[in-house]
């Protein structure tokens, strides 16, 4: 990474850290590949020096995370179908997996944007538990863990929905509502995943105990006991956040993904008595900054990019459309329908 003057700049380039205007707003996310409109509103900001990355660099970095997730995918995919078969739980696989996460994730500009681009409906249940521990290890950066927690929080992540290999596939994978007795049956697993990682010393009670309360909520309204905030632990409390805004946003049988801002909306209003509203906070403001610079769809069927987050509403950002501005924290009636990758 290295300090360049504007003026010396071109279009294609990408950002190595996040562009701020001088009353604090964020104007371009880190990782952002910059376009002549980019650099002519820089200009008039008044703003005159990017940090850009070096493009070799950068070129490596993203074949090397694309190369991380398909490795961690697969390991996560073994490891839970030789648990299904009977076989240990391999720790050296699970940890040396998070150690990983935590060197590739904290490195990763844009992590959001990254992990949207590897979801695979067919494989949920192993692309889900990977992003739950990547955006597990990434919030808890952001709420100033120490590396302990920091770890703790991606093996939580990999095993909360461990149990799940128990339910029979064709519940986990019906494309319409469960029944009645379908839905106690899938209300099993954080039990049932708690008790399988019980057997190993190498999981940390904060972790067993992540495992069996990430369904939980704040308020009592959760499962499998029904637990109110006070009997529900740091880590379990931050994989409650990171499970419900991935499940969101992601491509399931049963439900189609909802856009990062609606998920993050959802999350907001959820904090308010259900999930820990530090945790969703956070996350709250911090997925808004990671879609600076992004080509969204707005309702209105106009195409455009996320310009600006608005910090008292980050999910109602400044949007520009060919050359009309839509300021989507004053314009209620329109929102942002779609990402597009």
């Amino acid at each position: 990474m290295k300090r360049v003057s504007i003026d010396k700049l071109e279009p294609g380039i990408e950002l190595g850290k996040d562009l701020y205007t001088f009353d604090g707003q964020l104007l371009l996310a880190k990782g952002t590949v910059v376009t002549e409109r980019h650099l002519e509103r820089a200009i008039n900001l008044g703003i005159q020096y990017l940090y850009i990355l070096e493009p070799s660099g950068e070129v490596v970095r993203r074949e090397d995370f694309e190369t991380m997730y398909r490795r961690g995918l697969d390991a996560i995919k073994s490891c839970f179908l030789e648990v299904k078969l009977g076989k240990p739980l391999q720790e050296e696989e699970i940890v040396g997996l998070v150690e990983t996460l935590v060197e590739q994730v904290l490195d990763e500009a844009n992590i959001f944007r990254q992990l949207r681009l590897m979801r695979d409906k067919d494989e949920y249940l192993f692309t889900h538990s990977l992003n739950v521990a990547a955006l597990s290890i990434l919030t808890a950066k952001w709420l100033k863990c120490d590396a302990e927690t920091i770890r703790e929080a991606g093996i939580a992540g990999i095993l909360h929905d461990m149990g799940k290999v128990f339910i029979p596939q064709e519940i986990l994978n019906k494309p319409g509502p469960l029944t009645p007795d379908e839905f106690e049956e899938v209300k099993k697993h954080p039990l049932s995943g708690y008790n399988l990682v019980l057997e190993y010393d190498w999981v940390a009670p904060a972790v067993a105990e992540a495992v069996l309360k990430h369904h939980e909520r704040l308020d009592g309204s959760g499962y499998p006991a029904g637990l109110t905030g006070d009997r529900i632990g740091f880590i379990a409390r931050l994989v409650m956040v990171v499970d419900i805004y991935d499940a969101m946003t992601s491509d399931r049988v049963y439900a189609s993904k909802q856009t990062p801002y609606k998920a993050a909306d959802e999350l907001w209003d959820e904090s308010f008595g259900k999930v820990d509203p530090k945790v969703s906070k956070v996350f709250y403001d911090r997925v808004a900054d990671s879609f600076v610079g992004q080509r969204v769809l707005l309702s209105n069927g106009e195409i455009g990019e996320v310009v600006l987050v608005n910090r008292s509403c980050p999910t109602r950002p400044l949007v520009l459309a060919g050359d009309k501005f839509y300021d989507l924290s004053m314009e209620s009636d329109i929102r942002v329908e779609r990402i597009l990758d």
